[in-house]
């Protein structure tokens, strides 16, 4: 009988099939261990930017809105309907931002898993205490206001933080197995905003959204000179104690959180009611205001016909702070940190520092 010898050609091909079978068994139980991907669908990229952060390479992810589009109205397509048919988790911003288009995309992927009330259905802003919340009726004679509250809370980096921690919470419920996985990327992604907020000094003595509420309510620098570290403040906030307070109009109403959380105070709008065109009376008295409080910063999303903005700008002597709305609405705003980061540097650059 002929024997194969080891030297040979032949022989070395077959231990070589053998190692790979061998191989791919491993791998096959250890995926099989660990389990697939949770498959995840978030509505918008900031929500998206949140899940990366938290879920990593143990979620596949599908984000619908694309940065550079107007959240409140997206155009359903037939790809949101098929992940969402084979989706474990479905993560939306709320406060009715979606009302137009999400639930219809949910009822026509027939997936009980993640329909309101299971345990794949999220809806972020239950992490959050809404502003503007109207106290009477709302009809569309008053534009398009959302009776919830208004849904732009994602540019107040402390409320992405606890968006994020809703994500880690439910991510971990889903898969037990990886919830130190889960737990240990939000503590990084928590490390990593404490840093930006207040600068990595105070962010390894205090508590850095204690310090944030200090400084939403003007009581920072006080509080830090009476420990004697008023000068160990940096970070966003350091950068912005000088400007606390500095009066801004805007396009739309997208700013609320982020003012409050950077001490800015929006004093307009070029939209005369929310979601309905400037008109050239409005902007009239918008430059009127402008010049009689001192405004000389103007915040402009890119979506934003710019040319209200410039008109202002020219009228007035403001600068235009070129702001991203959610997470690559512009190319430096590629992630949920550096979206916050090249929004205050833009209101700073406008500022003069």
């Amino acid at each position: 009988m002929n024997k194969i010898q080891d030297g040979s050609p032949l022989g070395r091909r077959s231990w070589c099939t053998v190692l790979a079978v061998c191989y791919l068994m491993i791998v096959g139980f250890v995926s099989f261990a660990r389990g697939e991907a949770l498959r995840v669908c978030a509505t918008t990229p900031d929500v998206g930017s949140l899940v990366r952060e938290i879920g990593g390479e143990r979620v596949s992810l599908s984000v619908f809105a694309k940065g550079t589009e107007d959240p409140h109205f997206l155009e359903a397509k037939p790809g949101f309907i098929k992940a969402l048919s084979l989706a474990d988790l479905f993560i939306q911003t709320g406060l009715d931002l979606e009302s137009g288009w999400a639930p219809p995309i949910l009822q026509n992927a027939r997936n009980s898993k993640v329909l309101p009330g299971a345990k794949g259905f999220v809806d972020a802003s239950w992490a959050i205490l809404p502003l503007e919340v109207p106290t009477g009726p709302v009809d569309r004679s008053m534009g398009d206001v959302h009776a919830a509250g208004n849904p732009h809370y994602l540019l107040d980096p402390l409320n992405g933080l606890n968006v994020a921690r809703l994500i880690r919470d439910r991510l971990g419920e889903l898969r037990p197995e990886d919830r130190a996985f889960f737990n240990e990327r939000y503590s990084s992604f928590r490390g990593r905003l404490a840093a930006a907020m207040v600068g990595e000094s105070l962010a390894a003595q205090y508590d850095f959204e204690k310090l944030a509420t200090l400084f939403e309510h003007g009581k920072l620098r006080s509080f830090l000179a009476a420990q004697g570290r008023e000068n160990l403040l940096g970070g966003w906030l350091g950068a912005m104690t000088p400007h606390f307070g500095v009066k801004v109009v805007a396009d739309h109403n997208l700013w609320p959180y982020f003012a409050r959380r950077f001490g800015i105070q929006v004093v307009g709008f070029m939209e005369p009611k929310p979601g309905i065109s400037p008109t050239t009376k409005h902007l009239a008295g918008l430059i009127d205001m402008m010049h009689a409080q001192g405004v000389k910063l103007i915040l402009a999303a890119p979506y934003y016909d710019p040319r209200h903005a410039k008109f202002l700008a020219e009228r007035t002597g403001a600068k235009i702070a070129r702001m991203a709305h959610q997470v690559g609405a512009l190319d430096e705003a590629h992630d949920y940190l550096r979206m916050i980061d090249y929004n205050v540097r833009q209101v700073l650059l406008a500022l003069g520092g």
